[in-house]
C-alpha cells in the first residue's frame, strides 16, 4: 500500500484459522457468519475485513450465513422464478432482450466470451444453454436516462401474466440492494480503508439482475456450458445457494473447485469493478455452470456503483513504486463495453432491430 492518507486505516487483525484452511486446501468455500458485524458486535468488522482480504487475495469467492434475507423471501422469488421460465414462450419473445440488455434471453441465442477470460482460460465459441431473464435497476418513465433512452439504462420488461413475480423479485432486489451497501466496510477494511470509504461511490447504486433457467441439456457439445466461464463486472455480486449443483469456481491452481450446498447461505464474490479499484490486488475469479441433473434455477444479483462513480485504482491500494494498470473511468464507461465484450448474440441483425437508430449495437 502507499503511504498513510486520511483514507487509510491499517488492520492488523489476522484471518481466522478456518478461513486460513479452507483457502490453502481449496476444496470448499470459506464461510463467515455476518450475523455479529450485522448487529455491531465489536471487533467484527475488522475480523471479517481480514478475512475478505485473504479471500479475495486468492480464490475471490466464499459464503455468508446469518446475512439478514428472510429464506421465506428467497423462498418465493425461487418459485416465481420457476413460473416466469414457465409462461409461454410466444409471451416470453415479446419481451426478448435487446438495445438495454433488459428481458428475456432465449437458450442457445448468445455466447458469453470475453477478452479477459480468453487470456485466461480459452476463447469460448459454443452456445449457452441456459435461459434467462435480464433487469436493471427498476425506473419509471419519467426517470432522466430513461426518457434520454441511455443504455443499460430503460425500462424492466415484466411480464403481464406473472405480477406477483414482479411483486416478490423487486422486494428480492430492494433487500439484496440493502445487503450489499451495509457490506461495503468490509471490502473498505479488507483494503485498509476507512470504514466509509466506498459510501460516496454508492449513493445511488446500479444493479443488474439476472433470473436463469439452467435445464438438463441432453445434447451438449464438446465444449458447451450451461453458462460459459466469465468473470463478472460487478463490485460484488450476491447468490443463493441451491441444493441443484452446476457452479464451479476456478482455484488458484486453475482446477475447477465444485461448489458445495449450504443451506440459507448466500454465496458472494467481487467483479472486475473492484479489480479495478484494488488495482487487481482483488482478483475477478473465472466461474462457470455445467449441465446440471435437474432444472436449477438462479437469481443473481450483481451489484454496481453510481454510473459516475470512478473505477480508477486506487492510490491507496497501490503500493510504492506500482504503477496503475488501469485507467480512471466512470462505471458507466466500463459497464457498456463490459458487457458489449461478454454478451454475443446468434442474430446480428437483432440488437440493430431494435435498438434506436444512429446508436451503436453490441457484441
Amino acid at each position: 500500500m502507499t503511504a498513510p492518507t486520511s483514507n487509510t486505516v491499517p488492520n492488523t487483525t489476522q484471518p481466522s484459522e478456518a478461513v486460513r484452511i479452507a483457502i490453502a486446501e481449496a476444496k470448499e468455500l470459506p464461510i463467515l457468519d455476518v450475523g455479529p458485524y450485522l448487529a455491531g458486535v465489536p471487533g467484527a468488522l475488522e475480523q471479517l475485513g481480514a478475512d475478505v482480504r485473504l479471500i479475495q487475495e486468492n480464490l475471490g469467492f466464499f459464503a455468508i450465513v446469518n446475512h439478514g434475507i428472510p429464506q421465506a423471501l428467497i423462498d418465493e422469488s425461487f418459485k416465481q422464478t420457476a413460473r416466469l421460465f414457465d409462461i409461454p414462450m410466444e409471451e416470453k419473445l415479446k419481451h426478448r432482450v435487446g438495445y438495454h440488455h433488459q428481458g428475456y434471453l432465449p437458450p442457445k441465442s448468445s455466447i458469453l466470451q470475453s477478452k479477459v477470460i480468453q487470456e485466461k482460460i480459452a476463447l469460448n465459441t459454443k452456445k449457452d444453454t441456459n435461459a434467462a431473464w435480464l433487469f436493471m435497476r427498476n425506473r419509471t418513465a419519467d426517470d432522466p436516462k430513461v426518457r434520454g433512452n441511455v443504455r443499460h439504462r430503460g425500462l424492466n420488461q415484466w411480464p403481464e401474466s406473472l405480477p406477483e413475480f414482479k411483486k416478490a423479485l423487486y422486494e428480492y432486489q430492494t433487500s439484496m440492494e440493502k445487503l450489499g451497501q451495509r457490506l461495503l466496510p468490509i471490502y473498505a477494511r479488507a483494503l485498509n480503508l476507512r470504514g466509509d470509504y466506498f459510501d460516496s461511490m454508492f449513493k445511488a447504486p446500479e444493479y443488474y439482475q439476472r433470473c436463469a433457467y439452467y435445464h438438463p441439456e441432453e445434447n451438449m457439445e464438446e465444449g458447451q456450458y450451461a453458462l460459459a466461464p466469465h468473470s463478472d463486472g460487478s463490485f460484488l455480486t450476491l447468490l443463493p445457494m441451491t441444493p441443484v449443483p452446476g457452479l464451479e469456481v476456478m482455484t488458484p491452481a486453475k482446477e475447477w473447485l465444485k461448489v458445495r450446498y449450504v443451506k440459507d447461505a448466500l454465496i458472494v464474490n467481487t467483479g472486475q469493478v473492484l479489480n479495478r479499484l484494488s488495482n487487481d490486488h482483488f482478483i475477478a475469479t473465472p466461474h462457470r455452470v455445467v449441465n446440471p441433473p435437474m432444472k436449477r434455477y438462479a437469481l443473481t444479483f450483481f451489484f454496481y456503483p453510481d454510473d459516475d462513480a470512478n473505477v480508477g485504482p486506487i492510490p491507496e491500494c497501490m503500493a510504492p513504486g506500482e504503477k496503475a494498470k488501469y485507467d480512471s473511468r466512470s462505471f458507466y464507461d466500463f459497464f457498456v463495453p463490459y458487457l458489449d465484450d461478454l454478451y454475443h448474440y446468434n442474430d446480428p441483425n437483432f440488437m440493430k432491430e431494435v435498438e434506436p437508430a444512429g446508436v451503436a449495437t453490441a457484441g
